[in-house]
């Protein structure tokens, strides 16, 4: 038996079932009285393992309540240390998504129908509107109920890590595996320290303080319940767990394009923790079957990709190789796993928007160091997987798979990179690090026993409450969409401002009435990037404000010029059109918006204030009356002076 190789010892215990004797001897090249004393020493290994499988319930029942207490702790401090969060009010993208977006206002048949089947903001996630939709119900525009939600799913989100973490440090058994770094005794602290850097790390600030990213919350909620239940499968080949896995991954999926690479990260678990596939020998045999099972995950994310690059287009947020050439994305996607990886390790001038780099900062240290890393990084892990390695070069795949559809070769807006992409492939680099503390744990005798405990213990309680300082102190950057976007402007000066947050800096004052610093804002937007449409449409409303008509009018044509299709910029030249009197060119753009969306509650309601202006009551009445078929209530002003006229009027 010790001159049979332990890769032939292995083909023989994974196939003695589903192979005969002869041809577990003809594959493997070994006597068959040689396999059948394997497959004999094999059937006395599964006899004890059931044995400790019998006796395995009542020590999980001794285990319930300390575990459940736990996960309880983990959900109350994240919970705590976001309750700052609730202070805070809409910003950025929570102004077309939740204040302004109709869709949300009832949960009526007409408003699911828009949710599944158009897009808004170049964005289709109807689970997260779904979500946005109770919120409104209950909530109504308070921003504070809305951040509530958002703390409560991430607080969940951290106890699922919790679990998650347990369960695969569990099946990850072995020689190669966790067994040989730290023994089930200390897996809890590995799993515990796992969550918490998951629930109070600032890089996931954005995801959770800014309502909109609420996607990013129920997309993560659903891959992590999807990947419980794909472990279940496994474990039972139950048809059941398999139709759950692939519904909580639809479910991902229509919450956040995210979660395309699950099928991928499903047949990395296949490899590591699950050890389906064994090793080199039948590899084909092996990985084809687990491919073949996947199917259905690759169909739903290649339909899943489709839809998104349609909202993509539809809304203008894909950006064409002319805005950011296809060398620069290469560039920018070898260099951002490492950038986050940074990031993650040394939470530091954190923003909501990282502009691209200038052309002359590539060769730049600072940004050479996160390519280099990430290619090092993955060199070494490759040649450690072929020593038989598995569990790092799993976490460091899972950590790139996932980021994969963010690394910005699609390109979606301005930013080379985002902290909120960080918030799933996150968990593999934060396992690594609980699994790092529970390994020093368990040699703290090493450390000079109960002193080595207590410094590992105040050690660790420093490094997590340092995060939830840090935490704390970036959700205040999100206060509001003033201290949002100033903090941008100052991260990144001239030259390397973001034209993106100027003009949306501009859009803040304009809310707070400020014309002048608006003004001021939209127009180093324009001057960054002559060609930037909603800059030139936002100059316009603000000239507009200030009485500067003809200076507004000439900025909406120029944002027109460059996009044609831009329906703020037709809406609002209309307004122009109507304060200077000529009501024929204002009904002219409305009529333009509406012939690109027909269901513009907003031109509705000002092509019916210009009919009523021009006593046509008719069209008036029935432009109000679709307004109240669009978001179920109409300007009460305009119903109160067009009541009159609605017995009148044939």
């Amino acid at each position: 038996m010790s001159a049979i190789s332990n890769k032939k010892k292995k083909f023989i215990e994974r196939n003695y079932k589903r192979l005969s004797l002869e041809e577990l001897a003809g594959q493997t090249g070994l006597a068959p009285q040689v396999v059948k004393s394997v497959i004999e020493s094999c059937c006395k290994g599964a006899d004890a393992e059931k044995k400790h499988v019998r006796q395995r319930p009542q020590a999980t029942a001794q285990n319930r309540l300390p575990l459940s207490l736990c996960a309880l702790g983990i959900f109350v401090c994240t919970l705590a240390v976001y309750i700052p969060a609730l202070n805070n009010d809409f910003v950025w993208d929570d102004i077309p998504f939740i204040a302004e977006n109709p869709w949300i206002r009832s949960l009526r048949l007409q408003s699911l129908a828009e949710m599944f089947f158009s897009f808004r903001v170049g964005s289709w996630h109807p689970l997260t509107w779904i979500s946005h939709a109770i919120d409104y119900h209950f909530w109504g525009s308070n921003p504070a109920g809305h951040h509530s939600t958002s703390l409560i799913i991430h607080a969940l989100n951290a106890m699922l890590v919790f679990y998650l973490s347990l369960l695969l440090l569990a099946r990850a058994g072995g020689r190669n595996g966790t067994e040989t770094w730290i023994t089930s005794g200390y897996r809890w602290i590995a799993a515990g320290i796992t969550a918490l850097l998951f629930g109070l790390h600032p890089v996931h600030v954005e995801s959770v303080a800014w309502v909109a990213e609420r996607k990013d919350l129920l997309c993560a909620f659903f891959v992590f319940l999807s990947l419980f239940s794909y472990f279940s499968y496994t474990a039972s080949a139950s048809k059941i767990r398999y139709a759950l896995t692939l519904l909580f991954f639809i479910a991902a999926l229509m919450s956040k394009p995210m979660a395309v690479t699950l099928p991928l990260v499903l047949l990395l678990c296949d490899l590591y923790p699950l050890k389906r596939i064994r090793g080199p020998l039948s590899l084909k045999a092996q990985v084809l079957p687990l491919v073949l099972e996947k199917i259905p995950f690759f169909a739903a994310s290649c339909i899943s990709g489709a839809i998104t690059i349609a909202a993509g287009k539809s809304g203008g947020a894909l950006r064409s190789l002319e805005l950011i050439p296809l060398p620069l994305r290469l560039l920018n996607a070898v260099r951002t796993p490492g950038f986050y990886l940074g990031k993650m390790l040394l939470p530091s001038g954190l923003v909501p928007l990282y502009p691209f780099p200038l052309s002359d900062e590539w060769l730049h240290p600072g940004f050479l160091s996160g390519a280099l890393a990430a290619v090092a990084i993955t060199v070494i892990l490759v040649w450690q997987l072929r020593q038989g390695n598995r569990p790092l070069f799993t976490a460091w795949s899972y950590y790139v798979i996932t980021l994969l559809p963010v690394l910005g070769i699609v390109q979606v807006g301005d930013q080379a990179a985002a902290d909120r992409y960080t918030y799933l492939p996150s968990v593999s680099v934060f396992l690594m690090a609980g699994i790092g503390v529970a390994w020093l744990f368990e040699r703290r005798s090493e450390l000079r026993g109960r002193a080595g405990s207590w410094l590992l213990m105040t050690a660790s309680a420093c490094v997590l409450l340092s995060l939830a300082l840090l935490t704390v102190r970036q959700i205040e950057v999100w206060r509001n969409s003033v201290t949002l976007w100033q903090h941008v402007t100052r991260a990144f000066p001239f030259p390397r401002s973001s034209p993106a947050a100027h003009n949306n800096l501009g859009a803040a004052y304009h809310q707070q009435g400020e014309w002048d610093k608006a003004i001021a804002e939209y127009k180093q937007a324009v001057a960054l990037r002559p060609r930037y449409a909603d800059a030139h449409n936002n100059l316009g409303v603000a000239y507009a404000k200030k009485g500067m008509i003809d200076e507004a009018i000439a900025a909406h044509q120029e944002a027109l010029a460059i996009n044609p299709d831009l329906l703020r910029a037709h809406l609002n030249l209309g307004a122009s059109y109507d304060k200077k009197g000529e009501l024929d060119k204002a009904i002219e753009e409305y009529k333009k918006v509406l012939a690109l969306d027909a269901r513009y509650a907003a031109a509705h309601t000002n092509l019916a204030v210009v009919y009523y202006k021009l006593g046509n009551y008719r069209l008036a009445i029935e432009h109000c009356d679709k307004v109240a078929e669009i978001q179920g209530r109409a300007n009460e002003e305009l119903l109160r002076l067009l009541e009159p006229y609605r017995k009148a009027v044939p």
